[in-house]
């Protein structure tokens, strides 16, 4: 039985679960840990290279590197330990364990040279595993003192952090020492029986399972320290933190106020049932009021002449919920928070609106003045701007009283289209005088020339509202300034759009300026009866205009006739006063 590739899957597990762990770290500065996976990774990748080398030179390359790997692990599970207990590591302790783990790297890389870590080196085949024989060097004993200094210390620290009530995970710790204690054994056990077959990969790829674990652990109390320096710079607020599994993972001194015997809960564990207070007023083993339903909800703990509104919030990452925070806010300062906020988010709101309304009515005005300023050099009868704008209101709020238009013919889509009406023949601006101004027939180059508008009106029409954040206007007032021309049967310009094609506002619009163009005297054209253009209308239905909607624009006869009536009887005054003469 070939035993190699157990050792080359044990290398792929290891760098798997160094990916875990970095994906699931809510911390991307969590150093320690990400450490103790990479020396595990190095340390199974020089054991699975030894065990697969052909000669003794690489098998011994391959054991340096595992060497390397397997002390930087013992020595920074020692680190991770000193973190949880809240311990501060003196800078010269610190560099003194580094440097003496970096004298045994050196001894190791060095060995084949100098016998101070193995001598009288030799390999030998078993079960298709490369296994290396050696005899002790001087130094290989004293490694194994280094290795029970290391577990003595992390114990010895775990004993000063309980003596001193800090609030930290028992379970946490006795969980790291006992995974060093286990390692450094399964190292020296078959070292002192003389067995060489190395089984220490397969039990690093089992930490490693226990470090995601613990990592995830570890992050929570980070948050929950976290949690506790933000509190404190925020008066009146404060916290309680729960990990998913209702274990007690810390809170600040408002909490202890309103709830005494949280002094006392240990750190990772869950609350007994003794302390029925807290118990209560978390609504701890409610079944009625679970927390995960409650998230962002508010409600009041009173106790010890203390009122605070409570909210429980997730504790999260990548989306899963990782804990629970309950935010506790002093019920006075709250108030007069909240009354702040809204009186500022209140009187905010009105001047953004009052702002706003200034702000669209100077650009509708200036978009009316620019339509209005391309009338004037039109040979139209003035008014035809407003006409068809009014014309367009009138049919689009009829549109929107039919079922089978109401889905896309809303409020939201009358408005826009009423406000961009007016700018469906800004393109005439680009027209020279010559053309616009021609009072009878165009010939066919001035014909091609005139109905160059319709394209450069979209371009005009983007420019003017190139700043305007309600997009879907700027796209309503462009299509109708490019498309208005277009037919249903497809011979309408610029572009030849037929049928659905042509964008449903541009159709509307080609209604509403037809109709107006057919009712209104030109200076080369008198103006039809309501009789002929309705007539002319309904029989181009399918063929110029929307079939379908162009139904809903001949039900609008009376509301547009009545509107015309008078329109056109302004229009006509308007025409009589101007050709006065003074």
């Amino acid at each position: 039985m070939d035993l190699r590739f157990l050792y080359m899957a044990a290398v792929f597990l290891s760098l798997i679960e160094l990916i875990i762990f970095y994906e699931t770290s809510s911390r991307r500065t969590n150093k320690n840990f990400l450490i103790l996976f990479t020396s595990t990774l190095v340390s199974n990748f020089g054991y699975t290279f030894s065990v697969f080398a052909p000669n003794l030179e690489s098998t011994m390359f391959g054991t340096m590197v595992s060497y390397m790997g397997s002390i930087l692990t013992i020595t920074f599970m020692l680190i991770v330990i000193i973190d949880l207990c809240e311990k501060k590591f003196n800078p010269l302790i610190k560099i003194s364990i580094l440097s003496i783990s970096l004298f045994f790297i050196v001894a190791v890389c060095s060995t084949q040279t100098t016998g101070v870590f193995f001598r009288n080196m030799s390999i030998r085949k078993y079960m298709g595993l490369t296994i290396l024989d050696f005899e002790p060097g001087p130094l290989l004993l004293y490694y194994i003192i280094f290795l029970a200094l290391i577990n003595i210390s992390a114990a010895l620290v775990i004993i000063f952090s309980f003596k001193s009530k800090k609030q930290i995970s028992k379970k946490t710790l006795f969980i790291l020492l006992g995974m060093i204690i286990f390692g450094t054994t399964a190292y020296i056990v078959p070292l002192l029986l003389n067995i060489k077959l190395n089984l220490m990969v397969f039990i690093y790829i089992l930490m490693e399972l226990i470090f995601i674990v613990l990592s995830v652990h570890a992050n929570m109390y980070d948050i929950s320290s976290n949690l506790m320096e933000v509190y404190k710079l925020r008066g009146g607020y404060g916290y309680i933190a729960f990990d998913i599994k209702k274990r007690f993972l810390g809170c600040d001194e408002l909490a202890i106020q309103l709830l005494p015997d949280l002094k006392e809960i240990p750190i990772d564990s869950k609350i007994n049932s003794k302390y029925t207070d807290i118990i209560t007023k978390l609504n701890y083993n409610e079944t009625s009021w679970k927390w995960i339903d409650n998230l962002e909800n508010d409600f009041t703990i009173e106790a010890n002449l203390i009122s605070a509104i409570c909210t429980i919030h997730p504790l999260k990452t990548r989306k899963k919920i990782l804990g629970y925070l309950f935010e506790l806010r002093d019920n006075t300062s709250e108030q007069n928070y909240i009354n702040g906020i809204n009186l500022y988010n209140q009187a905010l709101t009105t001047a953004i609106e009052e702002k706003t309304a200034k702000i669209t009515a100077m650009q509708d005005s200036i978009i009316k003045g620019m339509a209005m300023m391309v009338e004037s050099r039109d040979n139209s009868t003035g008014g035809h701007i407003l006409r068809t704008s009014d014309c367009v209101r009138i049919f689009v709020n009829k549109l929107k009283t039919n079922p089978r238009f109401s889905a896309w013919c809303n409020q939201e889509f009358c408005e826009r289209m009423i406000k961009a009406a007016p700018m469906h023949d800004l393109g005439k601006i680009a027209v020279d005088d010559s053309i616009l101004r021609k009072p009878g027939k165009f010939e066919p180059q001035e014909y091609e020339q005139m109905k160059k508008h319709s394209t450069k009106g979209s371009i005009i029409v983007q420019e003017v509202l190139r700043e305007t954040t309600d997009l879907e206007f700027k796209a309503i007032a462009a299509n109708i300034a490019h498309y208005h021309h277009e037919k249903w049967d497809g011979t309408g310009y610029p572009v030849g759009k037929k049928g659905k094609e042509i964008p449903v506002e541009a159709r509307i619009m080609a209604l509403a300026d037809v109709f107006d163009a057919l009712v209104s005297r030109r200076c080369y054209k008198e103006a039809k009866s309501f009789e002929e253009a309705f007539n002319i209308i309904q029989n181009d239905l399918g063929k110029h205009f929307d079939p379908e909607i162009g139904v809903i624009f001949l039900e609008c006869r009376t509301q547009l006739e009545e509107y015309y009536n008078n329109a056109l009887k302004t229009d006509t005054l308007f025409e009589k006063i101007d050709s006065i003469h003074y």
